[in-house]
């Protein structure tokens, strides 16, 4: 029932958007808001009444007024995109940054509350400054209301003891039924009983950073090959099939005798995003045990790991594939593609928006994108990772219970927001075409398949305490070496970190 009802409620908002787009209208601001479906309602109970005016569903937030109480609001300053404080006079003609501003915006003023904002940075660099920072507000009875940081200093605050369970919440205003929370999101961050941080829609990072594969279709014809759209369709888009329809193109264009940047290739990436083809596959880092609370799962060692791993290294380390393993934010590997001398590229979805280096979105050539493969076609679904720089919002120990509830309403709110204003802005963005041109009406049902495929998995999350586990099939497909020998040479100290830096301190905030 609850997939059922996220498939109507997309359904719903792709035609919205494609009808107000058509119509040239940029109208964001839904204050007219009613009472939303009770979550687990059948599709036949979703009504004109669930709905906004523009067709996508509300939240089920009763009217609520906090008599302007201020809430704080600690973030991470070195976040890569926007996503947190926007100030009217900073929108600079982006449709993402209006619609975070208007998600702000409209939070406040139907809350009743004022949003305080502090920003410290905290992405990977600065993970270790960031729970420090954190843990000396706590220790000084400085307690932030949200704290909304990289996926790993998330991590990071959490087995320190900073973060308040949200599942023990009395009275909570969370509904993790709804569309703005991903499928997966809820169990994959769930540790044992306890849900210390969330996200989804509410992170417009979390939608930047998500994978796919960007394909040249004015190519796809010169080459004769098929719409990969038609494979996605039937179930038949898998690793296999990509290397099929990429092998054998390498060009040295710029006749230095060797791969470089301006050749001609079938596919390119940079090597850290080939973990990509490892949740895809739907295989995971780790798993909930009811013994061990979290176990390194079966999938790290399993044979299919070691094909998977086998049958990429074969074909990255062919000259049909540029692989960047350069410095973490190179962009040489898009190079090829930008210029249009390649087939494929495996990237986060903002590619192709204005921020990006590549200027995927200035080329004259007409892109796709799909999902990552699946492993095989026996493969039920297809699945979305997303690359560690999105936001995990949590609330920080120390929060009275009254304040708890609160904040768990005004969470609830900005995730419902960005659902309506900041997600379908940052879609339109990321493909230019989305919804101005009939014939690409495939690329809105992949980037629909994309969306709904979000996967999370606290292996890659808690990463930084685990040796970066998430990064080690990667790096051997990359390198063509053995993963059986590579993953067995990590798998007693991978279980020993697990226990130690992980489910040891996390047991110890409920004995």
């Amino acid at each position: 029932m609850k997939h059922f009802t996220r498939l109507i409620c997309l359904f719903a908002a792709a035609l919205m958007v494609f009808s107000a787009v058509s119509c040239g209208s940029t109208e964001t601001d839904d204050n007219t808001e009613t009472t939303a479906a009770a979550a687990g309602k059948t599709a036949e109970e979703i009504t004109t009444s669930n709905l906004d005016k523009n067709g996508f569903l509300l939240d089920d937030l009763p009217e609520l007024n906090y008599n302007g109480d201020t809430v704080s609001f600690l973030y991470w300053s070195d976040v890569q995109r926007p996503e947190f404080e926007i100030k009217e006079e900073d929108v600079s003609g982006s449709i993402v940054e209006e619609a975070i501003y208007n998600k702000n915006m409209q939070t406040e003023e139907r809350l009743g509350i004022k949003f305080e904002w502090h920003g410290e940075k905290g992405n990977n660099d600065n993970i270790n400054s960031f729970t420090t920072f954190v843990t000396n507000c706590y220790n000084g009875g400085n307690f932030y209301d949200i704290v909304a940081t990289y996926s790993r200093s998330a991590a990071a605050c959490t087995t320190r003891g900073l973060y308040t369970d949200l599942n023990t919440i009395d009275g909570s205003y969370f509904n993790f039924e709804k569309p703005w929370w991903p499928n997966t999101m809820y169990d994959a961050c769930t540790i044992g009983n306890s849900l210390y941080f969330i996200s989804g829609d509410i992170s417009t990072n979390v939608l930047h950073f998500m994978y796919g594969v960007y394909y040249n279709m004015d190519l796809l014809k010169n080459l004769n090959l098929e719409d990969p759209v038609k494979y996605v369709d039937d179930m038949t888009w898998t690793i296999d099939k990509m290397i099929e329809m990429s092998s054998g193109l390498y060009q040295d264009l710029d006749q230095s005798g060797k791969q470089s940047d301006l050749d001609f290739y079938g596919f390119c990436t940079q090597y850290f995003h080939l973990d990509a083809f490892y949740t895809g596959s739907g295989m995971r880092l780790v798993e909930d045990d009811p013994d061990e609370l979290l176990i390194i799962s079966p999938d790290f060692t399993s044979e299919k790991c070691v094909d998977m791993v086998a049958k990429l290294g074969d074909w990255l380390t062919t000259s049909s594939c540029y692989v960047s393993g350069g410095r973490l934010g190179s962009v040489s590997y898009q190079v090829p593609f930008a210029s249009g001398n390649t087939l494929f590229c495996l990237n986060r979805v903002y590619m192709a928006d204005a921020l990006n280096a590549s200027k995927l979105h200035d080329v004259k050539w007409t892109y796709s994108i799909v999902p990552t493969p699946l492993y095989d076609a026996d493969q039920e679904n297809y699945v979305t990772v997303i690359g560690n720089p999105f936001t995990l919002y949590g609330i920080m120990q120390g929060i009275s219970d009254e304040n708890l509830v609160r904040n768990s309403a005004v969470i609830e709110c900005l995730a419902s927001k960005a659902y309506r204003l900041t997600t379908p802005a940052l879609f339109e963005t990321n493909m230019k075409y989305r919804y101005t041109n009939e014939e690409r009406g495939d690329a809105v049902r992949m980037f629909d398949i994309i969306h709904d495929t979000i996967d999370f998995d606290l292996g890659r999350i808690f990463a930084y305490a685990l040796s970066g586990m998430s990064e080690m099939p990667s790096k051997a497909a990359a390198k063509g070496t053995s993963w059986g020998a590579t993953m067995k040479a990590q798998d007693k100290t991978l279980k020993a970190d697990l226990a130690s830096k992980v489910v040891g301190p996390l047991r110890a905030l409920n004995p």
